[in-house]
């Protein structure tokens, strides 16, 4: 391509009047700015950074005004929308990306089935026997001496129990394009994010109200100052009287995190088993406790509280994420396996977006 057919494209290209060829070999030599020598002859390299925002400022104009996709359940278009919406969400991301190298992804394009996550569990009794949460009919589903476990019609599980019953531990657990809202025996609200499980006890009694967890967890807790919420994961331990809290702690994150909304918790790391609450942390409503497990202090920032409980509320929020990170929840949420090709060379954007789960 000689210099007058280059200029005459991207004169084209930012009036709008472009063909889609012409498109394409414009955006190619935006990304690789592999432009031959005597196309750019004469210009500066200043000149050439320019000309490289125009470009780019050209690709802005003919992007489409931001679209919210959201998926209905059971609908014919699920996969085709869920499919739209990964590779919408990963382009922007790629082609905003700023960094003097840029990654050109070629890919043929491939149709297949992805559906966003659903209620998917499991629920395992005291006596390993198991009931799949997604198939239970709504009513009773656990009838045991002093215990009720009830499914209502959007198929959140709920717990009641009396004086008499003996404690034993159940289990929720949800796989990877799954989530599930459960009510504990003291009026506590939980949700699930995929991928992850709680076990609790059928009624509590004691000194606390003690609960486990793996992957990502949401609390609304019940008050009762006589009795504190504990919530242990691995590598830490949170109290709580009464409060709204998210707690991430996929084993494939760096870090755990736990994001306060309201109220007030103490994060504690755990120590061989043991919380060390000589540490703990106390957070206040829109902080956020980060722990590493081969570090021994716990990082206490300002939150993005939004972005924090997105997932809950049905959409994602990254809040400058890199493309590991969205694609770790990707992952997750929709059940797919992703594989990076070749040399990552695309480091973290310091940009922020959204987009709807359901």
């Amino acid at each position: 391509m000689d210099k007058a057919t280059f200029l005459e494209i991207l004169g084209k290209y930012n009036q709008g009047n472009a063909s889609a060829q012409e498109i394409d070999m414009l955006e190619s030599y935006y990304k690789l700015f592999e432009v031959e020598d005597n196309v750019l002859e004469g210009i500066e390299l200043g000149g050439k950074q320019q000309l490289k925002q125009e470009i780019l400022a050209g690709i802005n104009l003919q992007l489409p005004a931001p679209i919210k996709l959201k998926f209905w359940q059971n609908s014919k278009w699920l996969s085709v929308a869920a499919v739209l919406l990964v590779f919408f969400s990963v382009g922007v991301f790629l082609l905003k990306e700023e960094t003097p190298q840029m990654v050109v992804v070629k890919s043929k394009p491939t149709v297949v089935s992805i559906t966003p996550g659903s209620n998917q569990a499991i629920l395992t009794l005291a006596d390993g026997s198991t009931i799949g949460l997604n198939d239970a009919s709504e009513g009773v589903i656990v009838a045991q001496a002093g215990l009720v476990v009830t499914r209502n019609g959007d198929g959140k599980i709920a717990y009641q129990s009396n004086d008499e019953l003996v404690p034993t531990i159940n289990t929720v657990a949800t796989p990877r394009g799954g989530q599930y809202q459960l009510v504990l025996d003291d009026g506590t609200k939980v949700w699930l994010n995929a991928q992850s499980s709680i076990k609790f006890p059928t009624r509590f009694a004691g000194a606390t109200r003690t609960v486990a967890i793996t992957g990502e967890v949401y609390f609304e807790v019940a008050k009762n100052k006589s009795m504190p919420f504990q919530v242990r994961t691995p590598n830490q331990q949170i109290e709580v009287l009464g409060t709204h809290f998210n707690v991430n702690t996929y084993t494939d994150e760096i870090t755990e995190k736990t994001t306060l909304i309201e109220g007030s918790v103490k994060v504690a790391k755990m120590v061989k088993g043991v919380a060390d609450m000589g540490l703990a942390k106390l957070l206040k409503p829109g902080q956020e406790a980060s722990l590493n497990a081969t570090t021994s202090p716990i990082a206490i920032d300002d939150a993005d509280t939004e972005a924090a409980v997105s997932w809950k509320n049905g959409y994602f929020k990254f809040d400058k994420a890199d493309i590991q990170t969205v694609m770790r929840q990707i992952s997750r949420w929709y059940d797919v396996d992703v594989k990076y090709v070749g040399q990552m060379r695309i480091k973290n954007s310091g940009r922020s977006f959204s987009f709807g789960l359901t």
